[in-house]
């Protein structure tokens, strides 16, 4: 319970609402006991107005009598109705403050949970499903929203109604007040191992949810593989297993509530059985009243929701607990890449000369070196070039002049300056990114060029689309740069995706413009009117082409061939070919390729 308390913050900030809620809980519950009160006096009343009617009976005062006994009881019944009326008034006020605060706190835990995951590092989501994310921002914190609102205001209107029925029902009579609580003790022991029973199952449940959840997305995302492979059926063996054992421990859940409620009615029947035996004794010993009577089995009666009840308030806090304790795992991560205290926020621009020494970088602690000891620079405005097999580190480079991602030894500099001492928003916020995994937004054309820039000018983007050699393409929809691109671009074809891709980090103007694999699903006519648009940006802008093609990288100013994370070639492509090493059986290969394809 202790875990939840963190949750305190939110509840002083909305306390407007909070505590008004708290006092109509209160006075709803006050109102709901002076029910049974009233129907005491009312019950009480009756053997005196049949004993006055008695002595009457038969006069000409028997009529009146008659009459004013009948609305002595009308009044009764007006004034249980009207406490009721005040009650359920308040009841709607309670409801209206504690739940519309649980909204808010919804909103603002959503929200922070967001933003919060926007800083985590790129490290973290590549160990982390986006399924299991997903779980936590919604069905998570809906867990939490009702320990903050339906849980507490059903735990105040208990608590104020059992506090208050049992001391007014010791000031009637102690001994049937201490007779009818016998079944309390065994009631206080089922809450507590259903609670835990109740606590360890939804840990369980929710656990599993974000298993169904990431597999669930997976499958999404990757549809068009899996129709390709024919491998509809599998996908939907291995849901219906995962389904199977979350609907396993929503059942071991729905046995534990199932098994709550009848074991309270049974202990809160107990009671009813012993006020009207104890009751009854008392009774004919003269000391309580037929409306005492009455009243206690209405008392008792009333306790009934409350008490059973606490069980499905100590199940909502032990679902909340554990969603809660899920939730706080991500708050608690840390950034493994973040502005400290070396960023130094004076730092409001780069130039983009960029100089890696004595670099090395593995993505695990124990995993193996990416990159060993990479050593190069590259001065602003010119084009730096990066080829090399498949898995040889590439991709990290470029990663790392971006700072996703911070070096094990060595160290970055841009400009002069450790690129730990940049802010994060001046490095990133300076560099144009294409990576080799292009991703597009379920949005239109424009607006995912325009996301590189939100405030550029459709003429800018116009010519971000034609440096691009994308403007023909959009030019030839019928609804132009607002056609809509469907998730992840999939309406697009993979080169146009890409070239999107291209234009969105054009559009940005750039001092650091980086290309990875950015022309791979194009082809050569493509790619040499793109390679001829971005030649208009060398000496401009510091330009990074990571690329399997020797024609992308050719016009570089520096060349690196990287084999297994480390630097075995550096030069222009003139100096390499002459080098005769891993560069030239790399251009001699593609063009042998090149030559077998125009054949066939």
């Amino acid at each position: 319970m202790r875990e939840l308390f963190q949750l305190n913050h939110y509840f002083r900030k909305y306390a407007y609402l909070f505590w008004p809620g708290i006092f109509f809980c209160f006075a709803s519950a006050i109102f709901s006991v002076m029910v049974p009160m009233i129907v005491r006096y009312g019950v009480d009343a009756i053997p005196r107005m049949v004993a006055q009617y008695q002595m009457v009976q038969g006069t000409a005062v028997a009529p009146l009598l008659f009459r004013q006994s009948v609305y002595g009881l009308l009044e009764f019944g007006g004034l249980v109705l009207l406490v009721s009326l005040l009650s359920g008034i308040c009841l709607f006020i309670m409801r209206q403050t504690i739940i519309v605060m649980s909204r808010h706190v919804e909103y603002d835990l959503r929200n922070d949970l967001y933003h919060h995951l926007q800083t985590l590092s790129a490290g973290w989501y590549t160990r982390t499903p986006t399924g299991d994310v997903m779980s936590r921002l919604t069905s998570d914190i809906e867990q939490v929203r009702q320990y903050v609102g339906p849980a507490i205001m059903y735990a105040a209107r208990s608590i104020v109604v059992v506090i208050v029925a049992v001391v007014v029902m010791f000031m009637i009579s102690p001994t049937l007040t201490w007779y009818s609580m016998i079944p309390m003790p065994l009631l206080a022991i089922a809450i507590y191992y259903i609670s835990r029973l109740s606590f360890s199952r939804s840990q369980a449940i929710q656990e599993q949810y974000a298993v169904l959840t990431s597999r669930s997305q997976e499958v999404f995302s990757g549809i068009r593989v899996i129709k390709a492979y024919a491998r509809e059926a599998f996908e939907s063996d291995e849901f219906d297993r995962e389904s199977d054992e979350y609907r396993k421990r929503n059942m071991g859940l729905a046995r534990v509530e199932a098994a709550f409620r009848p074991a309270f009615v049974i202990l809160i029947g107990m009671s009813v059985v012993i006020v009207i035996w104890v009751g009854g004794d008392l009774y004919m010993q003269g000391q309580i009243s037929i409306g005492n009577i009455a009243e206690y089995i209405i008392y008792v009666t009333l306790m009934t929701w409350p008490v059973a009840s606490m069980g499905y308030i100590i199940m909502l806090i032990q679902r909340a607990k554990a969603s809660w304790l899920r939730l706080n795992k991500i708050f608690h991560t840390k950034p493994e890449v973040a502005d400290n205290e070396q960023t130094k926020p004076t730092i409001t621009h780069i130039d983009g000369h960029f100089e890696f020494r004595e670099v090395t970088f593995r993505y695990a602690p124990d995993g193996p070196d990416v990159l060993k000891c990479v050593n190069f620079q590259i001065e602003a405005g010119k084009t730096l070039a990066i080829v090399g097999r498949t898995g040889s580190g590439k991709t990290t480079i470029a990663e790392l002049m971006l700072r996703l991602y911070d070096t094990q030894s060595g160290e970055i500099l841009v400009d002069g300056q450790n690129i730990r001492t940049i802010p994060l928003q001046t490095l990133r916020g300076a560099a144009g990114y294409v990576s080799q995994d292009v991703f597009l937004f379920s949005d239109t054309i424009a607006n995912n060029i325009a996301f590189g820039r939100m405030d550029a000018p459709d003429d800018e983007v116009s010519r971000a689309a034609a440096e691009a050699d994308l403007l023909e393409n959009v030019q030839g929809f019928s609804e132009g740069f607002e056609t809509f691109v469907g998730e992840r671009g999939i309406t697009l074809s993979g080169g146009q995706k890409q070239r999107t891709s291209i234009a969105r980090a054009l559009v940005r103007n750039p001092k650091l413009l980086i290309l990875d694999d950015a022309l791979s699903a194009v082809d050569t006519a493509t790619e040499a009117k793109i390679l001829e648009a971005l030649r208009k940006h060398y000496g401009k802008r510091t330009v990074v082409i990571i690329s399997h093609r020797i024609s992308a990288v050719q016009d570089a100013d520096l060349i690196l061939v990287i084999d297994n994370g480390e630097v075995v070639e550096s030069g222009t492509h003139e100096a390499l070919l002459d080098h005769k090493g891993l560069y030239k059986d790399l251009y001699t290969k593609q063009l042998l390729e090149e030559e077998i394809a125009a054949l066939t």
